[in-house]
Order: structure tokens, then sequence, then C-alpha cells
């Protein structure tokens, strides 16, 4: 009983065989433990039964260890089988993944040589061979009607050193046009000697075509063909690592449009399309050896010049520049356009991306604030320019929040009875560092940051609560900006000003400059007329001095036009600027719209203007923007009549 007893616990070691050093512990363990006892208990009595029980003992060890041994080795084998077999089937399962698909499949294998073991009616069929392919070696058969070696070159690459590969592409010269192919292969072995490969080859020519059609898509844009910006980021990457690894140069140049928005605006968009199409033609033809071309939305392009020096860029952009403002005609119509340009060349402006790209833009800016049609090459000191930049566009935000920014007021006179008509309200804004700003800066500031419409916002208020203490003959005239215009609360704002100050609409006057024709459409219009329909009077600012068309003074509901200062200035020594001046003033009197000349200055310019019947007048001979707290004393010595200046008084 004890010794099957202990063949049983012996036994149990098979139950680790798997692993053959646990078999070796748990069964030496046991045996050299029963060893011992019977040494022990022949010690104590001796007996030929414990010799011959430790000897069959040791037997069975060997027995025990050696099927333990053998066991073990058909279990990794079982394993490795098993593990080989998955992986035959699932290549089996790729190669064939397709065989319910129509896309021409075949299977082909060749020998240790490499030739084909039979042959393949597909590809004898797609290249006209009528004495078939048995036979014949696989890759110098393929090679004779590959477009690209490097595919080919792949393909060889593989199978010279007996490696698995899957869909793998070579485009090759069919019969009657380019096929695309696809070929999956796996080396054959026999007792670990090479035999051959087996593989599956597939015409995917239709699918590989649009693929190769949604990638172009998605890397390019779809109205001018251009890489768009993914392809762009792409590239600029490339060319970031080829400078760090190979030290080539290159050069970033930001390029925009100039003024394109009233091309789209004038023309309509389908005038525009064709203007960005034209205009991408145009900078391709000056792109030279490996230079790239990107549309990163709107009219903004990027070009990156590689092998660039300095005089190759600023000759490249010398010629775009060139090169777009050439007119041309697009349905009969003359399109005459601009391109700015800003260079960053690299490593000297920067090496990474964020830098080049901010230099670049800067140089743009610069371009940009020199009126267009030019260039700018990048210098450090601009990068110091756009920090001072974006400093003052900080503290003008800090202003409009604590209403730093004030308004002075301008006398507006009546030009008849020379008698005070109203104020204009200019902005003035005094830094705490800088001083005084001038206006035109800060304003295009706000313009630029998205601030306008806070800044208007808070002028008009403090505007009508100004004019509400004065006489209820006088108003106010406002300048308003486009952004200010379009926004999509500016009536109810209005509105809201006009409640809380209760000041009258009729005694406020908004100015809009003559840009807005430029913006013009439905919007503008219903604006324009819900502010007259509130009783507010609108105001056409700087008349012939941008894009003045009389067509709109027949539908834009103006109560009264401005004519600009420079026509003022020179209408005593050019006879054009006279004549110019007699045709507004005599045109708004046929309109019944009143006529504000500014710039006036002498008592000769009032004299002239009054006689040929302008409405008002404006100019430092009747007072500069003053303070609010000097308005009321100007308001009440102005209250008494001027005398008028006769001719004869002026002669002599």
């Amino acid at each position: 009983m004890i010794a099957g007893v202990i063949v049983a616990l012996i036994a149990t070691s098979l139950s680790v065989s798997p692993l053959f050093c646990g078999t070796v512990a748990l069964a030496t363990t046991i045996i050299a433990g029963c060893m011992i006892a019977l040494f022990w208990a022949w010690l104590l009595q001796p007996d030929t039964l414990y010799v011959v029980l430790m000897m069959l003992l040791g037997i069975y060890a060997g027995f025990i260890l050696g099927l333990g041994r053998a066991v073990s080795i058909l279990l990794k084998r079982y394993i490795i089988t098993s593990i080989e077999l998955e992986e035959q089937t699932e290549i089996v399962r790729l190669m064939l993944r397709r065989s319910d698909q129509s896309v021409g499949e075949w299977v082909w294998e060749t020998d240790v040589r490499g030739h084909l073991t039979s042959g393949i009616p597909a590809l004898e069929a797609l290249f006209q061979i009528p004495e078939g392919l048995s036979g014949k070696p696989f890759l110098r058969t393929l090679e004779d009607y590959v477009t690209a070696q490097a595919q080919w070159h792949h393909l060889a690459e593989c199978m010279h050193s007996r490696l698995f590969f899957r869909d793998l592409i070579i485009s090759l010269k069919g019969a009657h046009s380019v096929r695309v192919l696809s070929f999956t292969g796996h080396p054959l072995f026999n007792n670990d000697e090479f035999t051959g490969y087996r593989g599956i080859g597939a015409d995917i020519t239709k699918d590989y075509t649009l693929d190769q059609q949604a990638s172009f898509r998605a890397a390019h844009d779809s109205l001018t063909g251009l890489p768009n910006r993914y392809a762009y980021e792409d590239s600029f990457r490339a060319v970031l690592v080829k400078l760090s690894r190979e030290h080539i140069p290159f050069a970033l140049l930001a390029l925009d449009l100039d003024k394109f928005k009233p091309i789209n605006d004038t023309f309509g968009h389908a005038i525009g399309d064709q203007t960005l199409i034209e205009m991408s033609k145009r900078l391709q033809t000056c792109l030279k050896n490996n230079d790239m071309l990107f549309r990163i939305g709107g009219d903004e392009m990027v070009l990156i010049h590689q092998n660039a020096s300095l005089d190759s860029a600023t000759q490249l952009a010398t010629e775009l520049v060139s090169t777009v403002a050439r007119p041309f005609f697009i349905a009969e119509t003359a399109i005459q356009c601009s391109i700015s340009a800003g260079i960053a060349l690299a490593p000297a402006a920067g090496s990474n991306e964020s830098t080049l790209q901010e230099a670049a833009d800067l140089a743009l800016y610069e371009a940009k604030r020199h009126g267009g049609n030019t260039y700018r090459v990048f210098v450090p000191s601009y990068r110091a320019v756009a920090d001072s930049r974006r400093d003052l566009i900080r503290d003008l935000r800090e202003a409009i929040q604590t209403h730093s920014i004030t308004l002075h007021y301008q006398p507006i006179i009546n030009a008849q009875t020379r008698q005070l008509a109203g104020f204009e309200a200019l902005a003035r804004w005094t830094h705490p560092v800088l001083g005084p700003i001038p206006p035109d800066r800060f304003i295009r500031l706000a313009e630029e940051a998205g601030l306008m419409h806070d800044l208007g916002h808070a002028l008009l208020d403090e505007a009508c609560r100004t004019a509400h203490s004065w006489p209820h003959n006088l108003w106010v005239s406002v300048n308003i900006s486009v952004d200010q215009l379009y926004h999509r609360n500016f009536i109810g704002e209005v509105r809201r000003i006009l409640k809380e100050t209760s000041y009258p609409p009729r005694r406020l006057q908004l100015e809009v400059i003559e840009t807005i024709f430029m913006e013009s459409d439905a919007a503008t219009y219903s604006v324009l007329q819900e502010l007259d329909s509130l009783g507010v009077r609108i105001v056409l600012d700087d008349f012939g001095k941008g894009y003045s068309s009389l067509g709109y003074l027949r539908f834009f509901p103006f109560s009264k036009i401005k004519l600009d200062a420079s026509f003022v200035r020179d209408m005593l020594s050019d006879s054009r600027s006279a004549a110019i001046v007699s045709a507004v003033i005599a045109l708004a009197g046929d309109l019944g719209v009143a006529v504000t000349a500014e710039g006036v200055e002498t008592e000769e310019y009032f004299y002239r203007l009054s006689s040929k019947g302008c409405t008002e007048v404006q100019g430092y001979l009747f007072g500069y923007p003053m303070s609010q707290d000097k308005v009321a004393s100007f308001i009440a010595g102005h209250f008494r009549r001027v005398p008028f200046v006769n001719q004869s008084t002026l002669q002599s």
C-alpha cells in the first residue's frame, strides 16, 4: 500500500510535464525522500526487501523523468506547430481576402530558381503573351513591363531575401494601358530548405485610381488645384528636417492678394474664383526647381523656395509681383490685381515652424502697410515692431474698458447763416507712456484686433450723453465703421443708447465712409433703412476720396454728404478741383441732400463755398476739436451772429 501511494505521488509529476524543470523538481523531491526513508529503515533493520525497493524506485524514477522529458518535447512541438499553422492560415486569409470580389485575381507560384511553375491566364491576357508564362522567370518577366523601376526593385529585394511581402503595388504597361497590380507572396520551406514562392496577384487599377484621386482631393485645393494647408504643413516639416540634417537653406514666402475682397464683392464670387484660378496659374509659372506653392485659405498662399539665398528669394518675389500685376479679362471684365509678399529666410529668420511662419507674416504685414504690390524681407526689427503693436493693442483694449479714449468736438457751421449747426465727435487717446496716439493709428489697430465694435459703442454712448445738454437745435455727428454697421445687434444698441440717454434720434448723425460701397448688399440697405426709420440721419463721409458711385445715392438714404478736404484745399489753385466741388454741390442740391465741406481754413474758402450753395462748412477757421468741458463756453459765445465777409472785402 505504501509503495502504491509512493508510485501515485511520483506519477503526479507528469502534471507539470509541459515545464520539464517542474517535473524534475517534483519527482526528484519525492523520490529522494523515499530513498532516504528506505535507506534509514535498512540501517535500522537490514533487510534485502529495502534494497530491492530502492532499486525498483530508482528504475521508476528514470522512467518518470524520461517520460516527462518526452512529454515536454512533444507538447512544445505541438504548440509551435499550432502557431505556425495559425500564421499560415492568416497568410492564406490575407492572400484570398478579396477572392469574393470581381477584381481579377490569380495565384502564382515559383520554384527555387524563381521560375513560374504554371501559367497565369490573367497576366498572359493582359500582356498578350500567347506562349504563356509557365517556366519563365517571374521577376525578369515583370521587369520587361514595369513603368517605375523603384517598385520592381522593392519586389526583387524581397524575393531575393526570401521575405514575406503583402500588397506590394507595381505599375505595369499592358497591351492597351498602364495597369496597377498588387502582389502578395510567402516563401515556401521544406525542412528549412527554401523551395520557392507562392502568392496572389490582383489587378487593382480601378481601386488604386480612386484612392489616388481621394488622396489628391484631401491634399489639394478644389478650386485652384494647388496643394492645401495640410500638404503645406507636411512639406514645411520635411524641409525643416532637411535643413537640420543637410543644412540646405530655404525661404518661406507668405503671399496675399491685395484688395481681393472688393473684387469679390463688386464683380461677384464667380469672377472672384476665376481671379484666384488665374492668379494661381501665373504664380506657378514663376516657380523654379523644387519650389512649392500652397493655397492655405481665401486669397492667402505660401511658397517654399528651396536652395534659397537672399538674391534668389528677392528675385522670385519681384517676378511674382510683376507677373500678378498684369491686367487680364474675365467675361469681358477687366481685372487688375496685385500681390504682397513677406520673405523669411531659414535659418537666418528661424529654424522652427512657428518662428519662420511668424517672420514671414510680419514681413507680409510690412509689405501691406506700405501699400501692397511689393515685398519685404524679414529683419529682426519687424519682431520688435510687432511686439510694440501687440502691446499697443493690449493697452487699447484696456483703454476701451476704462473709458480712457475720449471725444473731442469740432464745430460745423451753417454756410449760409454762419450759425453753429452742430459738432463732429472725434476720438482722442493719450497713452500714459507714448502720449497722444493719432486717431488713424489706433482706429486701424482697433479694426485689426476686432475691437472696433466695443470702441464705437462706447464713443456713441458718450457722444449722446454729452450732446444731450446742448441746445436743442444742435446735433452731434459720430463716425461708425463698416464692422460696426454689420454687427448683428447694431440697430438694437443704437436704440438702447438713445433710450438710456434720452437723446432725440433727429439730433444724431452717423457718418459712414465710402468703403461701404465695396461691402454693399441687401443687409447694408436693410441696416441703413432701419436707422433712417429711427430718425437717425446718415452722412456719407469723405465723398470723392475713394470708390464713389453716384448710382448708390439713388438707393442709400443719405441725408448729407461730406466733401473731402483734398478737393476743398485745391479748389482755389486747381480748376478741376473747383469744378468737382461745384458739381458735387449742385448734384446734392438736385437730390435734396445737404453738403458739408471739410478743410475750410480761410475766409476765401468759406466765401467760395457759400457762394456756390454749400450747406455747411467745417475747418480750423471756425474752431479746432475741443474737449467736452470747452464745448459749453464755445456754444455760448458762438450764438451771436458773425457778420458775413463780402466779396469786396476779400478782393481788397
